[in-house]
C-alpha cells in the first residue's frame, strides 16, 4: 500500500521549443509571413469570389454520413453595432443594437446553461453509483465497461443505468488518468464538442476487489492498482459520447476509423482546403474535424490513432486522450495537424473567438483548478500551451486580413 501521492504531478524535463524540421520550417516560416502581413494588411470587407473549384464526387469508399442533428454551437459574439446617427435612422440602429444586445446575452446564458450541464455531467459520473465492472481488452490495460446508476428517472422512478469506460490507475502509472481529463477541460474550455466528459472518482479497493471479484484475473489486477495510504484507488471515468446523457450515450452507429489513413480524413481534408462549400459537405463534420485539428494541436498530441464516427448524430467524437500534453513534444509528430490547419481555408467563428478569450489565466483556471494541489499538467505545458494558442489564433487572423473575415469564419 503506497503513500497518496500529491495531487500535482512530478516536473518533468524541461521541454523546448518545437524545432523546425524538413518541412515544418517552411510551414513556420509561413506563419511568420502572415504575422506581419496581419499587422500590416488591411482585412478586405469583400469575400473572396475565388473558389477552389468543385470537389470530385466521393468515391464509394468514403464517408457518407447519414442525416442527422448536428451539435448545438456557440455562433460566437455579433459584430460591434456603429454609433447610432440621429432621426429615424438612429433610432434604428439603437434598435439594432438592443437586439445585439440581447442576442449577446442569450448567447452567454446558453454559455453559462452548458457549462452547468458539464459540471452536472461530470459530478455524475464522480459520484453515481457503481453496479458492475466488465474487463475490456487486454487484463493488463486494467480497462473496464462499469454500469452506473446515473439519475433518478422521471416520477420517482429509479436511476437508470448508463455504461461508461473506467480505468483505475495503475502502479506503472498512478498519474496518467490526468492526461485525458486535462484534454476534456481544455476542449469544454473552448467549447468544442468533439470530447465526452472524462473526469477522476475515487474508489475503494474493498469495492473494487467486490466488483472484479469474478474475474479470472481478479487478483493480478488488484496488485496492479495504485491503493493509496487512505485505501482508495484514482479512477478515471469516460462518457460514452460527447454532450449530456441521451441518444448519443446509446447509439449504436458509431465506428472507428484510423487518424493516418482513413479515406474520410482525405475528404475532410478536402473540404477544408475549398473556399467556399464542396458538393457533399457536411458543415457538422467539418467543424468537428477542425476542432480536432486545433485541440490536438493545442495540447501537443501528435499521436492520435483514431477518430470516432457518430453516423446517426452526423458528428465525430476523440475517446482516446491518454497521448495529450506528453512530457516531451517532438515536431514532427504535430506535422499532420499542423499541414491541415495551414491550408485549411475556413474555421468556426467560435472556435475563433474561444481562442482569442482563452488567455494563460483561463488556461489556469481550466488546468489548474485548485492551484499546484490541483495541477492536471505540469507548468511547463502551460507555457507552451499559450504558445501555440498564439500561433494558431495569429494564423487564422492572417487568413482573415488576406480574404476577409466572412469569407474565413463561414463556418
Amino acid at each position: 500500500m503506497s503513500r497518496r501521492a500529491p495531487d500535482a504531478p512530478a516536473p518533468g524535463p524541461a521541454r523546448g521549443r518545437l524545432r523546425p524540421r524538413g518541412g515544418a520550417a517552411a510551414r513556420r516560416l509561413l506563419v511568420a509571413a502572415a504575422l506581419i502581413a496581419a499587422s500590416c494588411a488591411r482585412p478586405s470587407s469583400e469575400p473572396s469570389g475565388g473558389s477552389a473549384g468543385a470537389i470530385a464526387a466521393l468515391a464509394e469508399n468514403e464517408v457518407a454520413l447519414a442525416p442527422g442533428g448536428a451539435p448545438v454551437r456557440s455562433s460566437g459574439e455579433p459584430p460591434a453595432s456603429p454609433a447610432p446617427r440621429a432621426g429615424a435612422a438612429g433610432d434604428a440602429q439603437v434598435a439594432s443594437a438592443a437586439g445585439d444586445a440581447q442576442v449577446a446575452s442569450a448567447a452567454g446564458d446558453a454559455q453559462v446553461a452548458s457549462a452547468a450541464g458539464d459540471a452536472q455531467v461530470a459530478r455524475a459520473l464522480q459520484r453515481s453509483p457503481l453496479r458492475a465492472l466488465r474487463l475490456t481488452g487486454k487484463p493488463t490495460d486494467g480497462r473496464f465497461e462499469a454500469i452506473l446508476a446515473f439519475g433518478v428517472g422521471a416520477e420517482g422512478a429509479g436511476p437508470r443505468e448508463v455504461k461508461v469506460k473506467l480505468a483505475p490507475a495503475q502502479k506503472k502509472a498512478p498519474l496518467a488518468f490526468r492526461h485525458p481529463v486535462a484534454f476534456y477541460r481544455l476542449a469544454r474550455a473552448l467549447g468544442a464538442h468533439v470530447v465526452p466528459a472524462a473526469t477522476a472518482r475515487r474508489i475503494g479497493i474493498g469495492e473494487l476487489a467486490a466488483l472484479i471479484g469474478r474475474e479470472p484475473n481478479g487478483r493480478k489486477l488488484l496488485r496492479r492498482f495504485a491503493v493509496m495510504n487512505d485505501g482508495t484507488v484514482d479512477a478515471l471515468v469516460l462518457a460514452p459520447a460527447p454532450g449530456p446523457p441521451g441518444p448519443r450515450w446509446v447509439s449504436s452507429r458509431r465506428r472507428s476509423v484510423r487518424f493516418d489513413d482513413a479515406p474520410e480524413l482525405d475528404v475532410w481534408a478536402r473540404w477544408a482546403r475549398s473556399r467556399s462549400p464542396a458538393r457533399g459537405e457536411r458543415a457538422s463534420i467539418l467543424r468537428d474535424y477542425l476542432e480536432v485539428l486545433a485541440l490536438d494541436y493545442l495540447a501537443g498530441n501528435g499521436l492520435r490513432k483514431e477518430i470516432v464516427i457518430d453516423v446517426s448524430a452526423g458528428a465525430l467524437s476523440l475517446e482516446a486522450n491518454a497521448s495529450a500534453f506528453p512530457l516531451h513534444v517532438k515536431s514532427h509528430e504535430l506535422d499532420r495537424q499542423l499541414d491541415r490547419l495551414v491550408e485549411a481555408a475556413r474555421f468556426p467563428r467560435a472556435l475563433r473567438d474561444a481562442l482569442a478569450r482563452f488567455g494563460p489565466e483561463q488556461a489556469a483556471a481550466a488546468l489548474r483548478p485548485g492551484g499546484i494541489e490541483d495541477e492536471l499538467v505540469p507548468p511547463r505545458a502551460l507555457v507552451e500551451l499559450e504558445e501555440r494558442r498564439q500561433a494558431l489564433l495569429s494564423l487564422i487572423e492572417a487568413k482573415i486580413a488576406g480574404r476577409g473575415e466572412d469569407a474565413v469564419l463561414s463556418l
